[in-house]
């Protein structure tokens, strides 16, 4: 037969015919045709109670029977046969393959085929005894591919034969990670490549896996091969191991870079001493316990832990470097242990006493110290020659300067055979950072400092750590923004994970170590970060001024300390000066200590006075925001919600119609987000909802739901969901006259015109126009007057009649001229009076006269963000410059639309330029990108129902097909219907050429 079929069974299981996966209707077909392949006969019986245990005899076979005829029907073939009527069998007839039956075979060959577990993945509900089937193959399989893969991994990496020895090792390490064998041969592998970093990762891989999981180290086999590999790194990159930078990215960068050190060190080549600086939890300790472990057994390791409570006790963190040398110089006598002691009893007396008065007595303290540091360097240098040593101080930000300048004198003085090794948090103290500065400048110390994990690096961390669990981008957004990178609040949201518990819980861990920081604060530095934790983002100088009634020095004062403590950090925000929690648990701990009644007192206190601060006539759409927010949390709820809308009414930010006004363009256009603009309206009307009943009877609740109308409406109307946008403006209309609202019934009024323009219906709008003037000249509203005069010009320009609209047009242009003030207020209503101009001069054939309109209302628009309406002039000016046949500057123009398009969710006038960019690719033979447009214009078309913007569609297809022989295009409109679409008045040059070409 022609048909050829594999099976996959190895790994995640798969039928393919002719190369073509073959995905059958239920997944008992497959457990069928997998049981068949390793069986080869098997009974009706057996194979209908495996399958169907839940079932009658009878239907079971009925069931199996089904199975049978749908394999054989999705594959075209007799592929399951019966040679009588209780058996089943695979018709040998048909040239099929399968990969266990080739391993099977002859696993020698065919070892590399095995891609994963039997099955993978595969199982069937309610059939335990399939299911343990399958458990039980898979365990035969797996046994005979690592009896096979370890008798060819050693003959292929001896014969050079590489082909599939990376996979096959790869499959034993997934099968036994903690068999070093498996590793082993990786490693080998890799250095026959050359690719000794390879070798150096699985290393650490493997050793930070027996660290954590088992406690020990790699084995003396394991570490010769690291070691030979890290000899060839170091001989190649003599000249690198000179320079190190003083920040790294990548913890195996960094690693590696360790590694390379300490190989430098024990060949007494060059090496640096190292700090390694960050953030509390950020994993210094455990950067430089990895490094450690991997050589501990062949240096000797001396290690100290600085403590904050004993920042003030003199040379305490050298009391436990003293003590494991005396052991070792009592042990070696290489120093006379009488001479020795005479000098320690001098310096570290009972430490029952304070250092302090101890020091004071005597001998001056200079020359105490003097005697110490040579004494200490006399024996490190003695002692080393025994046995390299490396000593490990933990935390040194806490050290008092005595210790660092003794450890300065120390490193400075001390031979190749000691390496000191520190970690410190990054806080700003003089001390530290002079003896950093003094050994980097000499070349003795390196300083690695760590960085939080990226997003990238959270998300692998989180995979690695739970690799069976289902990690969605929402779980790592989630984590990330609790953690910001930060390891040990990582590892202690991975186990909340894996304890399916909520991310919003604080563990006592973290509870421990962010008590901690908080410890040595003085009172006044504790009732500020109370303060500050009231913030979500940042607090102002002045507004933590007001709270504490404290100067504005005093604050200042207590910021530099926290800051030098890593606590808060400085920002400027808008030209203030602000302060913020380094980490946000920082702040979740401070605030969650806060009690219920003053979280309330103080909340309400912070939005009153922010709220004091707006300036009159303002839009500060962000403090709108932030005083929401501290409204809600002090239980205010109208008005929370009061400056929730506000801020949301910025934030949709094309306020009440195409053209807005200066000032009213809310936050960066490309930066908005339809989806989350929908979440908040769901968000919003929920709150509104849940109001007490006693909020609902007052007059701000209705000038609320009134405003929520509105905003919804709009944003319905502008996304072509007419039916409810329309229908809450409706509301809007009775409940501003209810509430004689005269504001909101005028733009109830406006939107009612735009939702006629956009569906073009000049009949309707009219109605609308006429209300609106009448409001706007009992209001004496001067500039809602000049807007609705160009709005009744357009109803002119869309019912033909260009003279009175052209007159109307000038008129509201004149209305925003009166001073400068109001014409760069208005500037772009000005802007939409001369595009209007200029579409009626296009209509009248003045091609060249509409450019410069066009390019007058673009000039407008240019300094300020009305992207919408640059977008309507870039369209029209590109449809004028075709009609003149300057076809490659008006597809700038096109291409200059569809880029702002791109990047905002709107839809107004897309169609139209669609048509167009598809007739100039037509026209270029580009008939690719040409259909590509045609079918976006469809689309916003129908989005939009405006009966202009299907026309426009189909005068693209028209020309496409009977001027550039689009021959694609087969269902195009005639002439007569396409022009039915279109105005006669403002889509007059698109009509005259399809009459011209008919």
């Amino acid at each position: 037969m022609g048909n050829y079929l594999n099976c996959r069974l190895f790994g995640t299981p798969e039928v393919s015919l002719d190369g073509e996966i073959v995905l059958f209707s239920f997944s008992k077909i497959n457990a069928m045709l997998y049981y068949l392949l390793i069986n080869k006969i098997v009974s009706r019986d057996e194979l209908s109670g495996l399958l169907w245990p839940d079932k009658s005899d009878k239907n079971a076979k009925k069931n199996l029977r089904n199975a049978i005829y749908q394999a054989n029907k999705s594959l075209g073939m007799e592929l399951v046969i019966s040679p009588n009527k209780s058996l089943l069998m695979l018709n040998d007839t048909i040239n099929f393959t399968s990969d266990v039956e080739q391993f099977t075979q002859d696993p020698e060959t065919y070892y590399y085929l095995y891609k994963g577990e039997f099955l993978k993945g595969f199982y069937l509900k309610e059939c335990e005894g399939f299911d343990f089937w399958v458990v039980r193959m898979k365990s035969f399989f797996e046994k005979k591919f690592v009896e096979t893969v370890h008798r060819r991994i050693e003959q292929d990496i001896a014969n050079g034969v590489n082909e599939h020895v990376e996979e096959a090792i790869e499959q034993l390490m997934f099968i036994d990670e903690f068999n070093e064998i498996n590793y082993q041969y990786l490693m080998t592998f890799y250095q026959q490549q050359s690719r000794d970093n390879k070798v150096v990762d699985v290393y650490h891989k493997l050793s930070n896996l027996l660290k954590s999981e088992l406690g020990v180290t790699p084995n003396k086999q394991t570490k010769a091969i690291y070691e030979t590999s890290l000899e060839r790194i170091l001989s190649e990159n003599t000249t690198n191991n000179q320079r190190f930078s003083s920040l790294f990215y990548g913890r195996s960068e960094e690693l590696q870079q360790l590694s390379v050190n300490f190989a430098a060190f024990k060949s007494r080549q060059s090496y640096q001493s190292v700090v390694v600086r960050g953030e509390a939890g950020i994993g210094k300790s455990t950067l430089i316990n990895r490094a450690i472990d991997s050589v501990s057994d062949e240096f000797k390791v001396i290690e100290t832990q600085c403590y904050q409570a004993e920042e003030n006790h003199l040379l305490r963190p050298w009391k436990k470097i003293i003590d494991q040398l005396t052991v070792i110089i009592e042990n070696q006598e290489l120093i006379d242990p009488l001479v020795w002691q005479k000098v320690i009893r001098k310096v570290f007396p009972s430490f029952t006493q304070p250092f302090l008065e101890v020091i004071s007595h005597g001998e001056t303290e200079p020359y105490k110290e003097k005697m110490l540091s040579d004494l200490m360097i006399e024996a490190i240098n003695k002692l080393s020659q025994q046995q390299q040593l490396i000593f490990l101080f933990d935390d040194i930000q806490w050290m008092d300067e005595s210790s660092l300048d003794l450890l300065t004198t120390v490193i400075l003085h001390c031979h190749t055979n000691a390496m000191f090794m520190m970690s410190a948090r990054s806080v700003e103290r003089y001390p530290l950072d002079k003896f950093i500065n003094t050994l980097k400048q000499s070349g003795k110390l390196a300083v690695i400092n760590l960085e939080p994990f990226s997003y990238e690096e959270t998300d692998g961390f989180i995979r690695k750590k739970l690799p069976h669990f289902d990690v969605t981008t929402t779980i790592v957004d989630n984590v990330y923004q609790h953690t910001e990178g930060n390891l040990f609040f990582l590892i202690e949201y991975v186990s909340l994970l894996n304890s399916n518990m909520n991310l919003n819980t604080m563990t006592v861990k973290m509870k421990d170590a962010l008590r901690n920081r908080f410890l040595y604060l003085t009172e006044e530095e504790q009732e500020l970060v109370s303060i500050i934790s009231y913030f979500y983002d940042y607090a102002l100088i002045d507004s933590l001024v007001f709270l504490t009634n404290k100067s504005s020095y005093d604050i200042v004062a207590m910021i530099e300390s926290l800051v030098s403590k890593n606590i808060l950090v400085e920002k400027v925000v808008r030209d203030k000066i602000a302060t913020s929690f380094t980490h946000v648990k920082l702040r979740e701990f401070v605030y969650m200590n806060q009690s219920l009644a003053k979280k309330r007192v103080l909340h309400h206190r912070i939005a009153e006075f922010l709220e004091s601060q707006l300036k009159p006539g303002g839009n500060d759409i962000l403090q709108y925001d932030t005083i929401a927010y501290h409204y809600k949390h002090g239980k205010d709820e109208l008005s929370g919600l009061k400056y929730r809308l506000k801020y949301f009414e910025g934030y949709l930010g094309f306020y009440h119609e195409l053209f807005p006004v200066e000032g009213q363009y809310g936050v960066d256009p490309f930066s908005f987000n339809k989806e989350w603009a929908t979440e908040q309206f769901a968000k919003i009307n929920q709150r509104l909802t849940q109001l007490s009943p006693d909020d609902k009877q007052t007059n701000v609740y209705n000038l609320l739901k009134l405003q929520y109308l509105y905003l919804e409406g709009r944003f319905l109307i502008k996304y072509g969901e007419y039916e409810r946008g329309v229908a809450n403006i409706q509301n809007v209309l009775i409940r501003a006259k209810e509430l004689n609202e005269s504001s909101y019934l005028l733009n109830g009024y406006k939107q009612m015109i735009y939702y006629y323009i956009q569906i073009n219906e000049p009949k309707e709008m009219i109605y609308y126009i006429e209300l609106a003037l009448d409001l706007s000249i009992r209001e004496n509203n001067h500039q809602s007057i000049g807007i609705l005069l160009r709005l009744k010009g357009l109803y002119h320009m869309m019912s033909g009649n260009n003279t009175v609209a052209e007159k109307l047009l000038k008129e509201s242009i004149n209305t925003f001229m009166l001073t400068d003030e109001i014409s760069k207020k208005y500037s772009v209503s000005i802007a939409a009076a001369y595009n209007y101009l200029g579409e009626i001069r296009m209509n009248n054939g003045a091609y060249q006269d509409a450019v410069g309109m066009f390019e007058k209302a673009i000039d407008l628009c240019q300094s300020n963000q009305a992207l919408s309406s640059l977008t309507i002039f870039y369209i029209n000016v590109g449809a004028a410059l075709f009609a003149l046949e300057n076809y490659e500057e008006a597809e700038i123009y096109f291409l200059k639309a569809e880029e702002i398009f791109s990047s905002l969710n709107f839809y107004w006038k897309r169609a139209k330029l669609d048509a167009y960019l598809s007739i100039l690719y037509a026209q270029k033979n580009h008939m690719q990108k040409s259909q590509f447009y045609l079918i976006q214009g469809e689309k916003h078309a129908k989005r939009m129902g405006n009966c202009r913007d299907i026309g426009m569609v189909e005068y693209a297809k028209y020309i496409n097909y009977h001027v550039y022989h689009h021959d694609a295009i087969d269902d195009f409109l005639p002439v007569e219907t396409i022009c039915e679409y279109l105005n006669d008045y403002q889509d007059a040059y698109e009509i005259s050429k399809l009459k011209e070409i008919r």
